[in-house]
């Protein structure tokens, strides 16, 4: 099975809107067109956060109108940025927290805390883990959120990760059905470890940030996305598509992060 992850495209109600100088809707389009242009044929994908900068109706449509256009089903998780009751109600099939593929299940979790930019699992977030892992135990599980479950060796990044990681990884010591993780809100390529078990972080779809930075300090990495496939045995085939190699310009003077 094929699944793709793009993640915190950070959209504005206008597509000529900027961020950091960088038009976010045009970029996401390029990531999208390598999809296409690559006939990369997947059974899904998924938007691990961030989808809206401006928290607008009109950025939640225009994502839903060219995931659509895809072909393939496409599922939303919500970032520190987003507005979850306009996700539901714009595009409510998205939401879906659970997909099941063959030997696979896919579990989305919300990492989303009111009104801050940190992370955190509700105890009904938590539970409904738990319980999935539970009633699919004979199935490979891979797990998707927004926020980082573990620092990255960036101060300021580790400011805002998961804030109760340690109750996330109770849980998943219970459990033996576990294969992966994979989030974005890093804005960058990482592969690390965390409760013994493999964790993926995905570039964002418009601006990067600078790894092991201790300030905020943006990259000049091209946009890409994650492109996963989920064996039957277990096992977990991905890398990571850049749009160029040429460095992304990008506004240093604007803080509209």
């Amino acid at each position: 099975m094929r699944i793709l992850q793009i993640t915190d495209p950070h959209l504005f109600a206008s597509p000529n809107a900027r961020l950091m100088g960088v038009n976010t809707a045009a970029t996401l389009d390029q990531v999208l067109g390598i999809i296409i242009s690559d006939d990369l044929d997947a059974d899904c994908l998924l938007v691990t956060g961030d989808l809206s900068q401006d928290n607008s109706a009109a950025s939640y449509r225009y994502l839903k109108e060219k995931l659509t256009l895809l072909g393939m089903p496409h599922f939303w998780l919500c970032g520190n940025h987003d507005q979850s009751e306009l996700m539901e109600q714009i595009n409510p099939t998205a939401m879906n927290k659970q997909i099941i593929l063959q030997e696979w299940q896919i579990l989305l979790l919300n990492t989303q805390q009111d009104g801050e930019v940190f992370g955190h699992l509700s105890q009904a977030e938590l539970e409904y883990l738990d319980r999935c892992l539970l009633d699919n135990h004979h199935k490979h599980s891979l797990l998707a959120m927004h926020h980082h479950p573990a620092p990255i060796n960036s101060w300021w990044m580790d400011q805002i990760m998961l804030k109760n990681s340690d109750e996330l990884a109770q849980i998943l010591a219970r459990h033996h059905n576990i294969r992966g993780i994979i989030h974005g809100h890093t804005h960058q390529a990482r592969d690390y470890r965390f409760a013994n078990l493999s964790i993926m972080a995905t570039p964002s779809t418009c601006v990067q940030f600078a790894p092991h930075s201790d300030q905020f300090c943006v990259d000049t990495l091209q946009p890409g996305f994650r492109v996963l496939d989920l064996l039957p045995d277990g096992k977990i085939d991905t890398h990571v598509v850049r749009v160029s190699d040429e460095p992304l310009k990008i506004d240093g003077s604007s803080k509209g992060y």
